[in-house]
């Protein structure tokens, strides 16, 4: 009987180790290739990528740095390698982002979770989460759109 149990176990060890790292090895590559699908193929806009754009304007309302104690919102657009990152005036944002032409599709947004008076907080994360965003860039101005309504116009930081 013990030599039975004994072999039970050595062959339980013999089958779990390889399925757990058959496991392991498919997890890694499921995981390698969501973020080369939301890295791969951006289009590369050498105006607007790895700027750091000051938001100026929030969903029609101007925006004044003595509202923000953090700073000013912004938002940095990493287009080479498929990111999305910044801050609203009191947490910091960072998450995947596709690029195609002038439209910008945000994957998940991971965000800090400090408690601060006023800002943009509540409304910030679901319009640069929402479908898809638009931009143009008007001179010194970029614009960003969603459903054909301006919902953010920013400037390079100084």
């Amino acid at each position: 009987m013990k030599v039975e149990s004994l072999r039970l176990k050595v062959n339980s060890a013999f089958v779990a180790k390889p399925l757990m790292i058959g496991c392991l090895l498919l997890f890694i590559c499921s995981c390698a290739t969501v973020k080369q699908k939301m890295q791969g193929h951006n289009d590369v806009d050498p105006q607007l990528n790895n700027i750091v754009w000051e938001i100026t304007s929030f969903k029609g309302h101007a925006l004044k740095a003595s509202d923000f104690s953090a700073g000013m919102p912004s938002i940095t657009f990493n287009m080479d390698e498929g990111k999305i990152s910044g801050n609203d005036g009191c947490n910091s944002f960072m998450g995947l982002a596709t690029y195609r032409g002038h439209t910008i599709k945000t994957g998940a947004i991971a965000t800090t979770k400090m408690a601060c008076d006023g800002g943009i907080q509540q409304d910030f994360y679901t319009t640069i989460g929402s479908d898809a965003l638009t931009y143009h860039l008007d001179k010194d101005v970029l614009r960003l759109f969603v459903n054909d309504a301006e919902v953010m116009a920013l400037r390079e930081r100084e």
